[in-house]
């Protein structure tokens, strides 16, 4: 066999690949550093569906899908040779499809997107066998640390797909605007109380509600589109808005952890999108408040700003502009996968990949 550059490097992305997904964005990010990416998608080997019939038939065939799910990485492993194995979220892996990769000297990685670990399919042995762990919630380093080491959990933020989330008009005049205010994601109790918050206290303006579970009898007035919309739709709604609520879907999951970012913080000023975000410590650090964002801590704060920055549009442009150039590139999945690959690198000079690993006491 011909010996390789330096610089030659392949990886296995365990993860989901549709069009704005975080596998996808940072299989993208790896491409653009020069690695091979071979993609492993559990929709290859799952049955997806809304129906009852198609919600049973996943049920009935869940575990040979999950054989079969497993069976493709530990083949993409073996047939790739890959230095770096990656999972986003790392749900149906299995322990022991991971120790089989780890045997091979392949560096095995997660990339951890969610607030909390309670989730069908997921196991926290899993987590044991990770060289590197990346987790986009601060308030998780504490808990991973103590399990895994401190030297093996990394603090690395949500992001952004570049080919995804982008703008899709070069300028928006006031007129061209399709809503006043609007949210899009799927439905919590948490968010539709903030929201009710606005429709109450500004029953003059336009506000859109788009995702799925939320219905427009709660809302009368407001546009709702009871379905989640995705990819190159979801861009351009960001866009067409004057103004966008982040909200996060609140207290969940057996801690009670709750998101203080997510992937709208990222994806919506890369989208030149103008984002009214929930108040907290980590936007804080990520934005300039008053001038790129600006955030709210209580409803009658949030309704003032609507109606602030709905009766200024052109310091409303001057913010969407100094947002987009603060995320576009530095908070994209090409950036995060970089920093990704740093760590890979650094890990396989060290001559530690393929380690063996386990809770630490």
């Amino acid at each position: 066999m011909m010996d390789l550059p330096d610089t030659y490097r392949r990886i296995v992305i365990a993860a989901e690949h549709w069009f704005g997904a975080t596998g996808g964005g940072l299989a993208h990010g790896f491409r653009e550093l020069g690695w091979d990416v071979v993609e492993a998608d559990p929709k290859d080997h799952y049955i997806m569906g809304r129906t009852a019939a198609l919600r049973l038939a996943a049920r009935v065939l869940r575990k040979s899908s999950t054989t079969s799910y497993n069976n493709a990485l530990l083949w993409g492993a073996r047939m790739s040779n890959p230095l770096a194995f990656l999972a986003v979220k790392g749900s149906y892996i299995n322990v022991e499809s991971l120790r089989k990769i780890k045997k091979q000297g392949i560096i095995t990685a997660l990339f951890y997107p969610d607030v909390h670990f309670d989730h069908p399919g997921m196991d926290l042995a899993t987590f044991d066998e990770y060289d590197l762990f990346f987790t986009t919630k601060s308030f998780h380093i504490d808990y991973l640390s103590k399990r895994l080491g401190a030297d093996r959990v990394r603090y690395l933020p949500h992001g952004y797909s570049s080919l995804v989330h982008r703008p899709r008009y070069e300028e928006m005049e006031e007129a061209n605007y399709i809503a006043d205010v609007l949210y899009v994601g799927n439905h919590s109790a948490y968010k539709e109380a903030w929201l009710k918050e606005i429709a109450g206290a500004l029953p003059d303006i336009q506000l859109m509600i788009v995702g799925n579970g939320w219905s427009p009898d709660s809302f009368p007035g407001a546009t709702v589109v009871g379905r989640h919309v995705l990819g190159d739709g979801y861009a351009r709604l960001l866009q067409s808005a004057r103004i966008n609520i982040a909200v996060h879907f609140g207290p969940t999951g057996p801690d009670n952890w709750e998101d203080m970012v997510s992937t709208r913080t990222f994806q919506t000023p890369a989208s030149k999108g103008f984002m009214l975000h929930i108040d907290n410590p980590e936007v804080r650090s990520l934005f300039d408040i008053g001038t790129e964002i600006d955030v709210f801590s209580s409803p009658g704060e949030l309704s003032r700003k609507i109606r602030h920055y709905l009766d200024n549009p052109e310091q409303r442009a001057r913010m969407i502009e100094a947002a987009y150039y603060r995320a576009v590139p530095a908070y994209s999945y090409n950036a995060r996968a970089h920093d990704i690959a740093a760590a890979i690198n650094a890990l396989a000079a060290s001559g530690a990949p393929g380690r063996t690993n386990g809770p630490r006491a």
